[in-house]
């Protein structure tokens, strides 16, 4: 009996320790969220009612992307999925900071106070969909 016992134990012992990393991996990946393909949202350092919004991935900064329009529309959500802000920029994005980081825009918004309840921010009508949420 006490080495069926021992058996058992060893069994449920190496059952923990593979199901476990297993089930972190699959929760934590399980966002829907997918990287290199959205959007990163930055406030201003300086506390200025502006937020920097950089493509993920550079690959996405092409005509094709917006259907061939020259201007995207931005929408900003707070946490309940409410637009608190919107704006046009002209595409593809052309700030890269000589080359030194990904394409961007600088959206100045207005009224300030709704840069407090910006959560994401997303391009309306881009394919693939463009959407990232505030760091």
């Amino acid at each position: 009996m006490e080495g069926a016992s021992r058996t058992r134990l060893v069994a449920l012992a190496v059952l923990l320790a593979v199901s476990v990393p297993l089930v972190v991996i699959a929760a934590g990946g399980g966002s829907g969220e997918t990287s290199g393909t959205g959007l990163r949202v930055e406030p201003s350092p300086q506390g200025l009612p502006i937020l920097v919004i950089y493509l993920e991935d550079s690959a996405v900064n092409k005509l094709e992307t917006n259907h061939g329009r020259r201007r995207v529309a931005v929408e900003c959500l707070d946490n309940s999925g409410e637009v608190v802000f919107t704006g046009n920029k002209v595409w593809p994005f052309l700030d890269t900071d000589g080359g030194k980081y990904n394409p961007h825009v600088h959206m100045v918004v207005r009224p300030s106070a709704a840069i407090q309840q910006i959560a994401r921010c997303r391009l309306r009508g881009t394919d693939p969909p463009l959407e990232g949420r505030r760091v």
